[in-house]
């Protein structure tokens, strides 16, 4: 391929410079002519004798063949000259009429790389403008929210009279929970007999005998601290009752305050329910325990 490639371009090179030989040669002896002929008078108009001026061309290509290099096929120089390149002897297809698109081999590639190098560079272009515009959009909405006027948060509905009245004493005193009497004594000096376990053990808490379903006040003025569910006393709540003193409320049901409000002395907390496992012989009671700081104190010498 690449050899008859090779032959190809060789072949059209002779045939431009036999070409452009015999197109001088041919404008030199018209010229000639010409000159010879402007001397005479003539008549009937300017008439050329083509035969002889062909036969003067062929003269001249010949010329032209012998004075080119020893290796140069002559007789292909003289042939070519007489005949006419056609389509089939060039190695791409010519223009065709009509069309917009030359194809010339590596200047037709450079041209679209080119063309491809500027479709991406607007590319980047609008994508650059487009992200400068979002981050222009982002910044004004977040400026305009800035600007808006937040709600403020609801006001408590808790007093600041009733946060200020826990303050419990010792001397204040609590309201009994339930109005049953004791069934099991605050005890943490000795044990005490737990019938349903079958066991002697301390009892940081009293057991105050009750029915089911009896109602269940609040002792003192307190804040709920947590309403929660334990194996041994079953539904329980526990209270801030102010400095240090906490009352904790077991073996619950129909709890009617809610974790994180304040509550006042006498008002319901709930009711009675069915006692756990732990206490099925001992019967329906309330379960109930302060602690100062931390530690248990024997409810019984706080109730009024």
């Amino acid at each position: 391929m690449r050899r008859d490639r090779k032959n190809k371009i060789k072949k059209e090179r002779m045939v431009m410079i036999a070409s452009s030989a015999l197109v001088m040669g041919a404008l030199t002896l018209t010229g000639i002519y010409m000159k010879d002929r402007s001397a005479e008078n003539i008549d009937d108009g300017y008439t050329i004798d083509f035969s002889q001026l062909e036969e003067n061309v062929d003269d001249k290509a010949k010329q032209i063949a012998e004075n080119m290099p020893q290796n140069t096929d002559q007789s292909s120089i003289l042939e070519q000259a007489q005949n006419p390149v056609t389509e089939d002897d060039l190695d791409y297809d010519p223009l065709a009429a009509g069309s917009n698109v030359i194809q010339i081999p590596g200047l037709t590639d450079q041209i679209n790389a080119l063309e491809n190098q500027e479709e991406l560079a607007r590319k980047d272009k609008d994508k650059d403008e487009k992200e400068k515009k979002d981050v222009e959009k982002a910044e004004k909405e977040k400026v305009e929210k800035d600007s808006t006027p937040q709600k403020k948060p609801a006001q408590s509905t808790v007093s600041e009279s009733v946060m200020k009245t826990l303050n419990f004493t010792a001397d204040q005193g609590l309201v009994r929970p339930v109005s049953g009497e004791i069934l099991m004594y605050y005890s943490m000096d000795k044990s005490i007999y737990f019938a349903t376990l079958d066991q002697y053990k301390y009892n940081p808490a009293t057991v105050l005998s009750a029915l089911e379903g009896d109602q269940v006040v609040v002792c003192a003025d307190a804040k709920v601290i947590s309403i929660y569910e334990n194996e041994e006393i079953g539904h329980a709540v526990t209270l801030d009752l102010g400095n240090g003193y906490q009352a904790t409320y077991g073996q619950l049901k129909d709890v009617q305050i809610t974790e994180g409000s304040y509550v006042n002395r006498g008002e319901a907390l709930g009711s009675v329910a069915a006692p756990t496992k732990y206490y099925t012989l001992e019967g329906p009671n309330l379960y109930f325990q302060v602690t100062k700081d931390g530690t248990p104190v024997n409810p019984e010498e706080l109730f009024q």
